[in-house]
């Protein structure tokens, strides 16, 4: 019996050990790079900017906006339902009219110039709690509440991690108990 015969079942479960840990960490890592980047968390934009709020089935995303004067904000429908963009309080000086009719898809968008706040909800779905907000603020966002500890990229990195270890070590598991030579 030479060396070679020796080393074959544990070298071919190194191998595979070693393989899948590579995979699980080019998952983790391939993961992280693909971090959104559309803006920061808070819903802050500069002024001149443009922000996004999506429109989806029974939500506005972010409910919430705070933005700088002259942001364009662009609504986005994304859901299935027929939805819409009904103001309710705003500035006195503001004549926004939102979007009064009911569409299923597409987008609509309206600079804000004047300082306040603006409330809008959704006719059909104020109910389910389909209502939001933008407000205008010189200087962009007024820190209310504590700030985020972990962002979202960095929440998926560490699920991402997690799971390319579990699923690692489960591999070396079955390969470690289950693996080797064949019986005769």
């Amino acid at each position: 019996m030479n060396s070679l015969e020796a080393d074959e079942p544990c070298s071919r479960r190194l191998f595979l050990a070693g393989a899948a840990g590579t995979v699980a960490a080019a998952g983790a890592t391939g993961t992280a790079g693909a971090e959104d980047d559309e803006g920061d968390e808070n819903g802050d934009a500069g002024g001149g900017g443009t922000e996004t709020v999506e429109v989806g089935d029974n939500y506005y995303e972010p409910e919430d906006l705070t933005v700088e004067p002259g942001t364009t904000v662009v609504w986005e429908w994304v859901g299935q339902a027929d939805h819409n963009i009904n103001p309710g309080d705003q500035p006195d000086e503001a004549d926004w009219e939102g979007h009064p009719e009911l569409i299923a898809d597409g987008t609509y968008e309206y600079t804000f110039d004047i300082e306040g706040t603006y409330e809008y909800v959704c006719d059909p779905h104020i109910g389910v709690g389909m209502v939001g907000s933008v407000e205008v603020v010189e200087g962009g966002a007024v820190a209310e509440g504590p700030a985020e500890v972990v962002p979202d990229a960095a929440w998926t990195l560490i699920v991402a991690t997690v799971a390319g270890m579990v699923s690692t070590l489960s591999l070396v598991y079955f390969f470690m108990r289950y693996g080797g030579e064949p019986a005769d």
